[in-house]
């Protein structure tokens, strides 16, 4: 995950790698959670987190 115009933000590239895995095993309640997380995650400097 990148910020418009940045460099990554390390909380969302671990909450992404982390529902990544969940996703490989299965774990759609984790999943989930990790979506949310991303959703909740404050925007960086008033920039909005662009998300693939």
């Amino acid at each position: 995950m990148t910020v418009k115009g940045g460099a990554a933000c390390a909380e969302c590239a671990r909450l992404e790698r982390e529902r990544e895995a969940a996703r490989r095993v299965g774990d759609w309640s984790r999943v989930t959670d990790c979506v949310v997380l991303l959703r909740r995650h404050p925007q960086h400097g008033g920039k909005p987190v662009v998300r693939p």
